[in-house]
């Protein structure tokens, strides 16, 4: 099995790893007790499904990836102090199960790959959307605030500040299509996008809420941006 040199994309710190098996991503681990040392100070000292963006040095080349902090199944190097083995994803990686694109990979292959800026530029309201909700559920609130209107600073800061304790949010499927989108009559740059979202925040028990994200922008020619007002109904 090959060896690899992660590098996270926010913090620096990098560690080895071997490809363990994956068809569909790579299962890796952790080649030594210092690497998983390593690993685990980039999760600030906790296992988490949370998925960061890296980079993966193999031989001369560098590729933008994604991964995420949890051991599970099995693992095969003794002594590494790592239970089992985790994930990274490349561009057009799969679930094993399902097979399916992982957006939350997705997007942080994105940010690892310096394509983040691209992709909120060009999203749809309905993508915005769906990026600000991946973020939110990632605790990455960098690419959150990329999502906002900045016209009230203070505002985005509050909002920002609170999200904090989300540690999960999921998209249910209830109320997720483009006919519900809500137009506003007196202008095409601003719509109200109907969500159901299942909440899990960090202070209290899971809830569920339905409520309207509005997006707007200021020309048809500029990209849109979520109002941040719409986003605290979330609390």
């Amino acid at each position: 099995m090959g060896f690899a040199q992660v590098i996270d994309l926010e913090t620096g710190l990098n560690f080895t790893v071997q490809r363990r098996a994956g068809n569909y991503h790579a299962d890796v681990q952790p080649v030594t007790q210092d690497d998983t040392r390593i690993m685990k100070e980039i999760y600030n000292g906790k296992w988490s499904w949370k998925r960061r963006a890296i980079l993966v040095k193999v031989k001369d080349k560098v590729i933008a990836a994604s991964m995420n902090g949890m051991p599970h199944g099995a693992g095969a190097i003794k002594g590494n102090n790592f239970p089992g083995h985790f994930c990274i994803h490349f561009e057009g990686s799969t679930t094993h199960r399902l097979r399916k694109h992982d957006l939350s990979h997705n997007l942080m292959i994105r940010k690892a790959s310096g394509q983040l800026n691209d992709v909120i530029t060009k999203a749809t309201p309905r993508e915005l959307v769906n990026l600000v909700l991946t973020a939110l559920k990632e605790k990455d609130l960098n690419i959150v605030k990329l999502t906002l209107d900045q016209s009230d600073p203070d505002a985005v800061e509050d909002f920002l500040e609170k999200a904090k304790g989300i540690e999960n949010i999921r998209l249910m499927k209830a109320d997720t299509s483009e006919e519900n989108e809500k137009y506003s009559k007196e202008s095409a740059d601003r719509v109200e996008i109907p969500v159901h979202v299942s909440v899990f925040m960090s202070s209290q028990k899971k809830f569920q809420k339905k409520l309207q994200f509005v997006v707007t922008r200021d020309h048809e020619m500029n990209r849109w941006k979520i109002d941040v007002e719409s986003l605290n109904l979330l609390f």
